[in-house]
């Protein structure tokens, strides 16, 4: 089998996360990023934490199944989503998305004119890169917002 690299990082960006509004709320996300072997057995490849700047590039058998395990907190509520994504070694092309978390939104700036966009809200996910799911959204070609939160339903579109 051939073996090619994917690319798994941090969503929203880590320059996002410290741009949240200081509102006092606890914003924590933690991603597990396992392949899962040929018996079957899942081996953990990395973990990304919201936050610390990181991404990982594992070197995984095209058509191999990699297993994101997403544990977001947010204010006292707590989001999990499992999501597994398959190796396909187009990175131009299969771009996805997958987050939990009730949405963020950027406030309006108020004050100085060269002022930093603040964000308020939480949404904490994986970007991954050369890899294809039903459970994420396609980034390439996509107009508009990248994740879309129904009202309430607390995870991004999947």
């Amino acid at each position: 089998m051939k073996v090619d690299e994917v690319t798994i990082g941090s969503y929203p960006r880590d320059d996002v996360f410290h741009s949240w509004v200081k509102d006092g709320r606890v914003r924590a996300g933690t991603a597990t990023i396992c392949v899962r072997t040929v018996d079957g057995s899942l081996t953990q490849v990395g973990e990304l934490v919201l936050g610390r700047l990181g991404v990982l590039h594992p070197a995984v058998e095209i058509g191999a199944e990699i297993v994101v395990d997403l544990h977001g907190q947010f204010d006292g509520q707590v989001y999990e989503r499992q999501v597994t994504f398959i190796a396909t070694g187009d990175e131009s092309h299969d771009v996805y998305i997958s987050a939990v978390g009730p949405g963020a939104r950027a406030e309006p700036k108020t004050g100085r004119l060269f002022k930093k966009t603040r964000y308020s809200g939480f949404e904490f996910g994986v970007l991954a890169m050369a890899v294809t799911t039903e459970q994420g959204t396609r980034v390439a070609g996509r107009p508009g917002p990248l994740i879309e939160h129904d009202p309430g339903d607390g995870v991004g579109l999947s």
